[in-house]
């Protein structure tokens, strides 16, 4: 399976240039004969939207943009676009109103969704004023030479809870370890991950390591550019089982890899 690493420059709020974007680099992937697209984190919106979220209107044309992009991706290419979902049980359960969400978009519209579930409130990070958590780790199927290949989605955060690496553990679930234990194939992470000194050394590290613990090959996909005072770097990679990369995006600009 060719699998396409989107690493877009997103601008907050600007949904139509958004979508357009990652039309134009669904285009090409499927001109290169990719199967599945990769796309950041909030990719439609832009990465961090902060409250805009608050927007109902916001919120609401956003998912029209999300409808109307489903139709125009080409027939041949199953996408995973980062994007904001309204939860339907905000009010009868007390919940927050939106999920931090991945959908799923094939055959002209959205299949499904894949909700973080770890959601940063430190440092740079408030999504728990706006976001609720997922309950899940979710994996879909995607034929592979008339083989079901599964698919595990995390987003993000969710990559960063290895209590082996990091020695502690900072949330109570551990997606990647969940996805690993559902049968996943393969685990894609969608991401928009600051940059900072050592960041990339950092990710990668984690990366491998995830990869070699779980024996699963991970590709993790990162936003570029930059929103209010966040600088987004990139760098996205794909690992095999054994942790070793094996394909390395471009540092501090948009590109599309495939692999």
């Amino acid at each position: 399976m060719k699998i396409a690493i989107a690493q877009l420059n997103p601008t907050v709020g600007d949904l139509a240039a958004n979508a357009e974007q990652i039309l134009a680099t669904a285009r090409q992937a499927a001109a290169a004969d990719a199967q599945l697209l990769l796309t950041p984190e909030l990719a439609l919106c832009g990465y961090p939207p902060r409250d805009l979220l608050l927007n109902p209107g916001f919120v609401m044309a956003t998912v029209q943009q999300l409808t109307q992009l489903a139709r125009d991706l080409p027939p041949s290419l199953v996408a995973l676009v980062g994007t904001v979902e309204a939860n339907p049980n905000a009010d009868a359960r007390g919940e927050k109103p939106l999920f931090n969400s991945i959908a799923q978009l094939a055959d002209g519209r959205v299949q499904q969704y894949f909700r973080k579930r770890l959601l940063p409130t430190y440092d740079v990070f408030d999504e728990d004023r706006y976001f609720e958590p997922g309950d899940r780790s979710n994996c879909f199927q995607l034929a592979v030479n008339a083989v079901a290949m599964t698919i595990g989605v995390t987003v993000c955060e969710d990559l960063w809870n290895d209590e082996e690496f990091w020695g502690k553990r900072s949330y109570e679930v551990n997606p990647l370890a969940d996805l690993a234990a559902a049968g996943a194939d393969l685990i894609v992470n969608l991401s928009a991950s600051p940059y900072s000194v050592g960041k990339q050394r950092l990710r990668e590290a984690m990366l491998s390591h995830a990869a070699r613990r779980f024996q699963q090959p991970i590709i993790y996909v990162n936003q570029v550019g930059g929103n209010d005072d966040l600088l987004f770097d990139g760098s996205s990679v794909a690992c095999n089982r054994a942790g070793e990369v094996v394909s390395r995006a471009a540092h501090c600009q948009p590109a599309l890899t495939l692999v």
